[in-house]
C-alpha cells in the first residue's frame, strides 16, 4: 500500500469519526464528498504531499476544456486531486464516491482516467460509504488492477477482500 492509499485510508477514518451522522442521515454524495475531500486535503497536507496540488469536487476541466472519457462522454469525478489546467501531468488521485454499490460505469470512468495518455492519475479509487452497514468498501485501482478492501466502522480495521 502506498502513501496516497494510506492518505484516503485516513481521510476516511476522519471521515467515519467526526461526520458519522453524515453518513446515516444520507445527503446527497457530494455533501458527504465534499467532507471527504476537506479531510484528504488535510492528511496530504500534514504528510507534506499536497504541496501545490489542489483538491476539487465536481471537477469536469481538462485544461481549458471539458474532461471526457475516451469514447467522447463528459465526465466530472468526485474528488480529485491535481494540479489545475496540466492536462496529463501531475494528477495524484481520482475517486468516485456512492453511498451505496459502484457500477459499471464508474469502474470504468476510473480506469479511463488512470490509464488514459490524457489524464494519468496515480490512483483510481471507488468509496462505497454504506450507511446502513458497519463497514466501507474502498477499490484502488493502479497498474490495470483493482484492489477491494473492507474497513469496519467501528475499529477502523482494514481487510482486504476478493469481492
Amino acid at each position: 500500500m502506498n502513501k496516497l492509499h494510506e492518505s484516503i485510508f485516513e481521510a476516511l477514518v476522519m471521515l467515519i469519526e467526526f461526520e458519522k451522522d453524515l453518513i446515516k442521515t444520507q445527503p446527497k454524495e457530494e455533501c458527504i464528498n465534499h467532507k471527504l475531500a476537506q479531510y484528504l486535503e488535510t492528511v496530504l497536507n500534514k504528510k507534506n504531499l499536497l504541496g501545490s496540488y489542489s483538491v476539487d469536487i465536481e471537477y469536469n476541466k481538462y485544461k481549458e476544456d471539458e474532461k471526457k472519457t475516451s469514447n467522447g462522454r463528459n465526465i466530472r469525478p468526485d474528488i480529485i486531486v491535481h494540479q489545475r489546467k496540466s492536462g496529463d501531468n501531475n494528477n495524484l488521485i481520482v475517486i468516485e464516491a456512492k453511498k451505496n454499490y459502484d457500477d459499471k460505469e464508474d469502474r470504468e470512468k476510473i480506469v479511463d482516467l488512470v490509464d488514459s495518455r490524457d489524464y494519468r492519475y496515480s490512483v483510481g479509487s471507488i468509496i462505497s460509504y454504506f450507511p446502513l452497514r458497519e463497514y466501507v468498501k474502498i477499490k484502488f485501482y493502479a497498474e490495470g488492477k483493482w484492489r477491494r478492501y473492507l474497513m469496519n466502522k467501528n475499529d477502523f480495521t482494514i481487510t482486504e477482500t476478493n469481492r
